[in-house]
């Protein structure tokens, strides 16, 4: 496998014609190619997970099968598990991606709450425009931070979608009904899932995707009109609020027209759900190659030895200057006005970009302590990103950043048990962007589960229970 993959980049870098798979490892430092194989995917197993029996450009992908997920697992397998779930969700169906599929909802709130907005094939109606009271609400703020928000580069703010499949959305719905017990975990094993299809048959709704388990998403995008090239992003149509740039501090929501319809380039996306034996679920997160460059980091050679690759922020990203300093940079310029929508500048600044970078690439410090996950990661993005840029798939252009989960599938009771697993300190550039910092005198980056602990499955996810789906 491993002679096949150095062949496959060989023939990437070597190609006359830029393919996203050459920009991607031309975007890594060129010796990350011979990272440890730890981890790695074969092209017959990357072929296996498309419907056609081969890779291909904008090929469907199914999904991973979590109710069949090894026991007896590796590290490798949960990171596999991320990827094809984020291959699948960005499939191309029906004239648009899997994400706006039937069998995905998005996620609106109101001063009702949250409500599943249903998806129908070839109808494009998301709206990333809604502002609740909620702290998860979906908006251009309140995700990289408290209510604090960014601003790209090319001047797009950031606007996020919070989405759920019909497994979780029913099994939800189940045990709002008391169909279900309150205190049941998140459906991972076949016991589990078994009462949710049932329900589910009762209300005239099949679930196609039933082994996929229950998904919740965060995806995050800019103006599709401000990115170099739309075409190496994965894109959708959206409603998003209207902004009137009234003032340096202050951008006010157009009350004759407060939304508008805009084409969305996706930056990142939060890709959590159960695997057999794991009510914990797995928290996943992805990134486009262009987002924010890494701070300095460790990973394990061929040849068994650990080299540190320097932080460089030269190049083109949507959320740092070319040359930007890490001196200066992930300081919130602008923050959402709870009250009314508007974007607000935060004392003392103007609404601007402010430089972005990755503090703990791959989802952990960046010590030598972390060359060997590192080193997991780096080894299967590049096969993945390389056979997909072979083929020219827009797909090549999204990294896996990293995942976490616990070793025995225990629910974390905070951020630092022992049996965390996998990026410890996982972050998205796009939503955790302050949050990735050690905050003075209150707490250290920690990752997903420095706010996702509980002592239930289901009360790690801050989404559930939301207002049920409707019923017969």
């Amino acid at each position: 496998m491993r002679i096949t993959r150095q062949l496959l980049a060989a023939a990437a870098l070597a190609a006359s014609t830029v393919s996203p798979a050459h920009a991607q490892v031309q975007a890594f430092p060129a010796n990350l190619q011979y990272t440890n194989a730890a981890c790695s995917v074969s092209p017959k197993e990357l072929s296996n997970w498309f419907v056609s029996g081969r890779v291909s450009k904008g090929g469907f992908v199914t999904f991973a099968n979590s109710i069949g997920f090894p026991a007896q697992n590796t590290t490798c397998d949960f990171y596999k598990w991320a990827h094809q779930m984020f291959l699948w969700i960005s499939s191309p169906a029906a004239g648009g991606i899997v994400l706006e599929s039937p069998v995905f909802f998005d996620i609106n709130f109101d001063a009702q709450g949250g409500h599943y907005i249903p998806n129908t094939a070839g109808v494009a109606r998301h709206s990333f425009a809604v502002r609740g009271t909620k702290t998860q609400s979906i908006q251009p703020g309140g995700q990289a931070g408290g209510g604090d928000t960014v601003l790209s580069m090319n001047g797009s703010l950031v606007y996020f979608g919070v989405h759920a499949n019909d497994v979780y959305a029913w099994f939800n719905t189940a045990v709002s009904n008391k169909v279900i017990p309150t205190a049941a975990p998140f459906p991972n094993t076949p016991a589990g899932l078994a009462p949710v299809v049932s329900y589910a048959s009762s209300q005239g709704s099949s679930l196609p995707d039933a082994n996929a388990l229950g998904l919740e998403l965060k995806t995050a995008w800019v103006d599709a009109a401000t990115v170099p090239n739309p075409a190496d992003y994965v894109t959708i149509d959206a409603m998003v609020p209207n902004y009137v740039k009234t003032s340096t501090t202050q951008w006010t929501i157009n009350k004759q027209s407060p939304t508008v319809a805009k084409t969305l380039a996706l930056v990142g996306i939060h890709i959590v759900g159960a695997v057999q034996g794991h009510p914990e679920m797995v928290w996943a997160t992805f990134e486009h190659r262009h987002n924010a460059p890494n701070n300095a980091f460790y990973f394990n050679t061929l040849s068994g030895t650990t080299v540190q690759v320097p932080y460089n922020s030269t190049g083109t990203w949507s959320f740092m200057a070319s040359g930007g300093a890490q001196s200066g940079a992930l300081v919130p310029q602008m923050t959402i006005d709870p009250n009314t929508g508007n974007v607000v500048a935060t004392s003392g600044n103007t609404i601007r970009q402010n430089n972005v970078y990755r503090v703990n690439p791959w989802g952990n410090a960046p010590t030598t302590a972390s060359a060997v996950n590192n080193s997991q990661l780096i080894s299967l993005n590049l096969d993945i990103l390389v056979m997909l840029g072979l083929v020219g798939d827009v797909r090549a252009n999204y990294t896996q950043v990293g995942a976490v989960w616990t070793s025995d599938g225990s629910i974390p009771s905070g951020p630092t048990v022992p049996a965390l697993r996998g990026s410890l300190l996982l972050a998205n550039t796009t939503m955790e962007t302050y949050h990735q910092v050690v905050i003075p005198n209150k707490s250290a980056s920690m990752g997903c589960f420095g706010c996702h602990f509980s002592t239930t499955s289901t009360g790690t996810s801050h989404l559930f229970p939301i207002n049920p789906l409707p019923t017969k």
